[in-house]
C-alpha cells in the first residue's frame, strides 16, 4: 500500500509541475495574444496554442481528480474554441477575462491538495467567461464556401475551425490553394514539417490531409490546403520540386507544376524506419538536483578530511604514504571539481524566464491602472542558478508593481509634461565578476524625497529634516511599514513593501539599491550571487571565533597597522590608495562580549558587493576552502550579516558572512 500511495504521490507531483509548465506557456501566449487585440490582427496559432493548452489542463486535472482545475479549464477551453472560430472578438474585454482566469488557474494549481476557498472565485469566474462568450458573440459570416469553387471532396473533410480560417483567408483577398506532395515513409514527418515551415513564412496552412496517391506502399501523399497574398507561381517557387504541385483553387485554375511522380527517388529507399526519440533534454525536478547537489557537497567535505589527514601524516613523518594519498586527493580534487561544475551548469537558467513573466505583470498592472507602459528588455540570457531566481521573482513582482501604480504618470499626465504618453520600464541584467546585476528602470516621476523625509519626521525617525541626505532618505523605504502613500493602494506603494524586497533578496546574499531624478524615473538594483551552492571561501578567524568569508565577496587582504586607523565620524577608517576605506570589526558589529582587538597590527580583508567596499578586521586567515552553505533555520532567520553555515573538514560548523548584508548595515550607520 506504501508503494502504491508513493506512486500516487509521485504522479500527482508530477501533474502539478506539468501543470504550471503549461500554465507558464499560456500566460506567454496571452501576452501575444493581448498584442493582437491592440493591433485587431487576430493571430490563429497563439489562439490555437492557448486552446490546446487548456484542453491538456482539462483533461490531466480531470484524471487526477482535481475538479475545480477541470471545471475552469473547461469553460476556458468553451470560450478559446469560440475566439478559433470567429464567434466571440478579440478584444480587451476578452483579455482581461483570459488573464484573470489564468491568474486563478495558476492560484488553484499552486495550491492544490491545501485547503483553500477557491469555490466561489471559481464559480465567479465561470460566470465571467459564459457572459463574455455571450456578450461578445459576432454573428456567423454568410460568406458560402461553395463560391470559392473548392471540390467537394474537399469541403466534405474540413472541419468547423478551418472552414473559418478558410474563410477568414477569403475575405482578406488572399489566394486558395491546393497543395500536394509525395513524400518517403521513412522520411515523411521531418520532410512534411520543413514544407509547412516554408509555408508558413508567406501565409497560412489552413489543413493538411493525406491524400491518395500512387507510392506502392513506397511513400505517402499530402494534400495541403493554404491561404497566401502570394500569387501561384511565387506560391510553386517558394516548393519548388518534382514531388510537389500547385493549384489555385479558387479560381479554378490549372496546376501551376506537374503532378507529383508516381515514386521519390531511389535515394533513401533503404533508410531504415526507427522509433528512436530525437529530443535531446530531459525534466528534472529541482529536488533531485539539489539532492545530488548535496552529495557534491558531501564529497567535497571528505575530500577537505583527506586532504587534512595527508598534512598531519606528512607532519607524523609518514612521508611516503602522505605523498601517495596526495596524489589521489590532488586527482579526487580535480574530478570533484569537473563534477562541481557539471552540475551548478545544469542549475543554471536564462533570467529571460523571469522576464518573460513580468512582461505579464507589465500588461495586468497598466491595463488596470489604465496607463500605457513598453517593457523593453535586455540581457535576458545572462544565467542565475533556477533557486534564485525563483527567490527573488516575487521581489521583482513588486518592484514592477510599484513602477507602474506610482512611478508611471498617466498618458495625459505624461504629455503635459513633454513626455510620450506611453511609459517605459527597462529590465536588464549583466554579469559582472562573480555577480549577476539585474536593473529595473522606468521613466516616471521619480520618488519625491522631500516627501519622504516629511514621512520620516512624522513618524519620529529623524528630528529635523535638513540634516538627512538623499541618500538616507532612500534608506527609509527600506523600513517596515515605510510608505509616502496617503492612501492605500490595492497593487502597490512606492516604499510600502520594499522592507519585504529587501529581506528576500538578502536570504540569497544579495543586496537591492534605489537611483531615482524627479520627474526623470527610478532605477532599482539588484546585485545577486550566481550560485548559493558550492563556493570558494576564506576562512578567517575574529573577535574569538572562525568565519567564513565568500571569496567572490573577497577584493584583497591587507595588512594594517594601529597607527594608520582613523576615526571619522566614530567610525573607524583606513587610506587605501588615495581612497577611504571604511574598517568593521567583528566582535562590536555581532555585540559579542570580550572581543577587544589588541595588537600593533592585524590583517583587514577588503570585501565588496557592486560599488561598495568595506575593509573587515580579523585576527588571523586560515586559508582557502570549498563549503556548502547550509540553512540555519527560521530561528536564526532574522540575524543580519549571516548567510548560513558550513561544515569543514575537521568536523567543525562555522558561520557565513553574508557580505552585502554586513556592508548594508554597517555604511548606513547600524551596525
Amino acid at each position: 500500500m506504501t508503494d502504491a500511495n508513493d506512486k500516487l504521490g509521485k504522479a500527482v507531483a508530477d501533474f502539478l509541475a506539468e501543470a504550471e509548465e503549461i500554465i507558464d506557456q499560456l500566460s506567454l501566449d496571452l501576452v501575444g495574444l493581448s498584442d493582437c487585440a491592440e493591433s485587431g490582427d487576430c493571430r490563429p496559432e497563439l489562439v490555437n496554442s492557448v486552446f490546446r493548452g487548456a484542453h491538456s489542463l482539462k483533461g490531466l486535472a480531470g484524471m487526477f481528480g482535481f475538479a475545480e482545475i477541470a471545471e475552469l479549464a473547461h469553460n476556458l477551453e468553451n470560450l478559446l474554441d469560440s475566439l478559433r472560430l470567429g464567434r466571440v472578438s478579440l478584444d480587451q474585454g476578452t483579455m482581461g477575462v483570459l488573464f484573470d482566469s489564468m491568474d486563478l488557474m495558476g492560484n488553484l494549481v499552486r495550491g492544490a491538495g491545501k485547503e483553500t476557498a477557491e469555490a466561489q472565485t471559481v464559480a465567479q469566474a465561470v460566470a465571467r467567461i459564459n457572459s463574455c462568450s455571450a456578450a461578445a458573440r459576432i454573428t456567423d459570416l454568410s460568406s458560402p464556401l461553395a463560391r470559392l469553387g473548392l471540390p467537394a471532396k474537399v469541403l466534405n473533410t474540413l472541419t468547423e475551425y478551418e472552414e473559418h480560417r478558410l474563410l477568414e483567408n477569403a475575405k482578406r483577398g488572399r489566394g486558395i490553394y491546393s497543395i500536394r506532395a509525395s513524400f518517403n515513409l521513412a522520411t515523411f514527418d521531418q520532410d512534411l514539417g520543413e514544407l509547412t515551415d516554408i509555408l508558413k513564412r508567406e501565409g497560412e496552412v489552413i489543413s493538411t490531409l493525406p491524400s491518395s496517391g500512387g507510392g506502392l506502399g513506397l511513400c505517402i501523399d499530402f494534400e495541403i490546403l493554404y491561404g497566401s497574398d502570394k500569387d501561384v507561381v511565387e506560391v510553386a517557387a517558394m516548393v519548388e520540386g518534382e514531388n510537389v504541385a500547385v493549384t489555385r483553387l479558387d479560381t479554378a485554375g490549372r496546376p501551376a507544376v506537374p503532378e507529383p511522380a508516381e515514386s521519390l527517388p531511389a535515394a533513401g529507399e533503404d533508410t531504415a524506419l526507427t522509433a528512436k526519440s530525437f529530443s535531446q533534454t530531459v525534466r528534472v525536478d529541482i529536488a533531485k538536483l539539489d539532492e545530488l547537489m548535496n552529495i557534491v557537497g558531501e564529497l567535497v567535505l571528505c575530500h577537505s578530511t583527506i586532504a587534512d589527514l595527508t598534512l598531519r601524516m606528512r607532519r607524523d613523518g609518514f612521508s611516503t604514504l602522505s605523498l601517495e594519498l596526495s596524489k589521489a586527493a590532488k586527482g579526487l580534487e580535480r574530478k570533484l571539481t569537473d563534477l562541481q561544475k557539471g552540475v551548478m551548469e545544469i542549475r543554471m537558467i536564462p533570467v529571460g524566464q523571469l522576464f518573460e513573466k513580468m512582461s505579464r505583470i507589465v500588461r495586468k498592472i497598466s491595463r488596470e491602472q489604465g496607463k500605457k507602459v513598453e517593457l523593453k528588455m535586455f540581457g535576458a540570457d545572462t544565467e542565475l542558478d533556477k533557486l534564485i531566481i525563483e527567490d527573488i521573482s516575487d521581489p521583482m513582482m513588486h518592484i514592477i508593481r510599484n513602477a507602474i501604480d506610482h512611478g508611471i504618470e498617466t498618458p495625459e499626465e505624461r504629455l503635459l509634461h513633454g513626455k510620450e504618453e506611453k511609459g517605459t520600464i527597462r529590465l536588464s541584467s549583466f554579469q559582472k565578476g562573480n555577480h549577476v546585476v539585474i536593473e529595473v528602470e522606468d521613466d516616471g516621476r521619480g520618488i519625491d524625497l522631500a516627501k519622504v523625509k516629511r514621512k520620516a519626521l512624522e513618524k519620529g525617525l529623524v528630528a529635523n529634516v535638513d540634516a538627512v541626505s538623499d541618500r538616507d532618505a532612500l534608506d527609509f523605504l527600506f523600513l517596515p511599514g515605510f510608505s509616502t502613500s496617503d492612501k492605500v493602494s490595492e497593487i502597490s506603494g512606492r516604499g510600502v513593501g520594499m522592507d519585504v524586497v529587501k529581506n528576500n533578496i538578502a536570504a540569497v546574499s544579495g543586496m537591492v539599491d534605489i537611483e531615482t531624478r524627479a520627474g526623470a524615473g527610478c532605477r532599482v538594483t539588484i546585485t545577486l550571487p550566481i550560485t548559493l551552492a558550492i563556493i570558494k571561501a576564506l576562512i578567517i578567524a575574529s573577535a574569538g571565533r572562525t568565519y567564513a568569508i565568500p571569496i567572490t565577496s573577497v577584493q584583497e587582504t591587507i595588512m594594517v597597522e594601529r597607527r594608520d586607523v582613523l576615526t571619522v565620524e566614530r567610525k573607524e577608517v583606513i587610506q587605501l590608495r588615495h581612497a577611504t576605506l571604511p574598517l568593521l570589526r567583528l566582535g562590536s558589529f555581532f555585540e559579542l562580549d570580550g572581543t577587544a582587538d589588541t595588537g600593533d597590527s592585524f590583517y583587514a580583508v577588503v570585501v565588496g558587493v557592486a560599488e561598495k567596499r568595506l575593509g573587515i578586521a580579523v585576527d588571523d586567515l586560515l586559508g582557502q576552502q570549498d563549503i556548502v552553505i547550509k540553512s540555519i533555520g527560521e530561528t536564526f532567520k532574522g540575524f543580519r550579516g549571516i548567510s548560513g553555515a558550513a561544515d569543514l573538514g575537521d568536523q567543525r560548523t562555522i558561520l557565513v558572512l553574508d557580505v552585502g548584508g554586513i556592508i548594508n548595515e554597517a555604511t548606513r550607520g547600524n551596525g
